[in-house]
């Protein structure tokens, strides 16, 4: 190790100890004792970056938001890795797998215009608050109000009312109306932009404003297991127990979160396997082989929804031709992007659908490596000189994704085929040119919110998504997308998802590349990671020593 480097890690590692002292010092005899009157642990998080502000409805600041935002666990429902093999790590729970969480039950109305949640009694969030129905009814007309993402779960996900889409028959009864109702209903109640504010206090605290903006850019009113004790913007967050928490009984015995920014990966790995952190996130996959090599640190590794993909515009030029699309994703060879860009810790996309949903029966149309094809294919078209830009950016995928373009720039060159490849460094630019749809090609992922087919079937392909800005435009697969999300789980279902994950791989609407998993590198010394469809720790839960 340089000495440079080897001075940057130590005063990292001041830093962080400094900020554990801190914060041990900081926390209440509740919050930092157990039941059995010991001190309860400092749990450090290794972030790639943190937000400048907490509130993810009006300013989402991509990954550093959503770290923190699951960590507030407010939501009305859950997901139950309980319920499946392996606490979700060899199964992913899905919308049939769902527990009550500030909701204690729900149900529909008897002509299945209104869904019902009945509120837990006794949450209160850390000012003292008790949660009622009003609580959650501004919340969720506040997201609604403020963010599109929660517009497209309520809207275009599920079928809610827009002209009144929710209200509160009494303290601790909400009513949601809908148009329609749909599979996903309940589910998207477990994404965090869904969960519930303590309206009293941000509103004591809004000095005019009806959404208490500026208020809610630094504080986190909520009824989760947390509250803050300091943020420290694009830095650190300091959480400490939440004392009015309803579940105490399922806490873990941390008695501080500690969420701090440590840009560069490798210094995010030495913390972690020197035990100054006890999580590190967004690592290399190298860097994860080592961590499942390491005593001081473990590697999990779980089933997730996760896609990488290459996505060709098809508003106009050669993509709008199918089979040219067809013809890009036979030239690939997945299984040596696994083994030379991920390391084997990924798996190859074989069929349209991902295959944590659904099990795949012997007439499932499956991608192939074909060159032969491929060439065939572009010549038919009339484009066997076919060249193009791929766009790649470490900011989405990750850290991987140029040199995932160059690989399958050098496939391409064997089926005639010139790729060229551009990196967009900035996290902003590259959003806005992907949803302006200013490229030709460009490496993403599909991340599904909500762990169900459905979700993943419309999160970009079908025509009304607000993400589709490659313009895959098929009646055929929006019909069959529609059916599913109103078709319940079991045998008929299956057969539409079979249908659909064949007219992808057909069509090809985007060339899906990998499957991915869920890393996570924690301390050895830390137990109780459940694997949630959406992969997040909620480190409340969790044990240390």
């Amino acid at each position: 190790m340089s000495p440079r480097k080897f001075r940057r890690l130590r005063w990292l590692g001041v830093v962080l100890t400094a900020a554990l002292a801190a914060g041990t010092a900081a926390c209440s005899a509740d919050s930092s004792t157990s039941q059995g009157g010991t001190t309860n642990p400092t749990f450090v998080y290794a972030a790639a970056g943190v937000p400048a502000g907490l509130d993810v409805w009006k300013h989402y600041e991509g990954d550093a938001s959503r770290l923190v935002m699951y960590e507030w666990a407010s939501t009305l429902v859950e997901f139950d890795a309980n319920k499946v093999a392996g606490g979700g790590c060899d199964r992913l729970a899905d919308a049939s797998n769902l527990s009550p969480r500030l909701a204690e039950k729900w149900d529909y109305s008897p002509d299945r215009k209104q869904l019902l949640f009945t509120l837990r009694q006794g949450v209160q969030s850390p000012a003292g608050n008790a949660m009622t129905a009003q609580d959650v009814v501004w919340t969720l007309d506040r997201a609604n109000k403020l963010s599109n993402v929660a517009r497209f779960l309520m809207f275009d996900v599920a079928k809610f009312d827009k002209t009144k889409p929710f209200e509160a028959k009494d303290d601790r009864t909400v009513a949601v109306n809908l148009t329609q109702p749909t599979s996903l209903d309940v589910a998207i109640f477990t994404y965090p932009m869904l969960g519930v504010i303590d309206s009293t206090e941000a509103k004591k605290n809004a000095n005019g404003e009806e959404w208490a903006e500026t208020y809610l850019a630094t504080a986190m009113p909520n009824f989760g297991p947390w509250k803050l004790d300091q943020l420290q913007p694009s830095s650190q967050i300091d959480l400490s127990p939440n004392p009015n928490f309803w579940d105490k009984a399922n806490r873990g015995n941390l008695g501080k979160l500690v969420i701090r920014s440590v840009p560069d990966a490798s210094t995010r790995l030495q913390l972690v396997e020197t035990g100054q952190a006890d999580y590190a996130e967004r690592l290399s996959f190298d860097q994860y082989t080592q961590v499942d090599k390491s005593d001081r640190a473990q590697l999990i590794n779980c089933v997730s929804p996760n896609r990488d993909t290459l996505m060709l515009n098809q508003k106009s030029g050669p993509f709008t031709d199918p089979n040219v699309r067809k013809a890009i994703s036979m030239a690939i060879d997945r299984q040596a992007l696994v083994t030379g860009v991920y390391k084997g810790l990924f798996k190859p996309a074989t069929t349209g659908l991902s295959e944590v949903y659904w099990t795949p029966g012997p007439d499932a149309k499956k991608f192939e490596f074909d060159p032969e094809q491929a060439k065939t294919l572009l010549q038919q078209a009339g484009v066997g000189n076919l060249s193009f830009e791929i766009l790649a950016s470490p900011t989405r995928p990750g850290a991987y994704a140029q040199s995932l373009a160059v690989q399958i720039q050098n496939m391409l060159k064997n089926v005639g085929v010139t790729a060229s490849v551009k990196v967009i460094p900035g996290a902003t630019e590259f959003s806005d040119t992907y949803f302006k749809g200013n490229y030709q090609g460009v490496i993403y992922l599909e991340p599904p919110a909500v762990g169900d087919p459905f979700y993943s079937l419309n999160l970009y392909n079908t025509t009304v998504s607000f993400q589709n800005s490659f313009g895959y435009n098929n009646k055929q697969y929006d019909e069959l997308v529609a059916k599913v999300l109103t078709t319940a789980p079991g045998p008929d279902r299956d057969a539409l998802l079979a249908q659909a994950s064949d007219l992808i791989v057909e069509t090809t609407p985007q060339v899906y590349l990998v499957e991915q998993r869920y890393l996570h590198a924690l301390g050895a010394n830390v137990q109780g990671y459940q694997n949630t469809p959406t992969g997040q720790l909620f480190t409340y839960r969790m044990k240390k020593g």
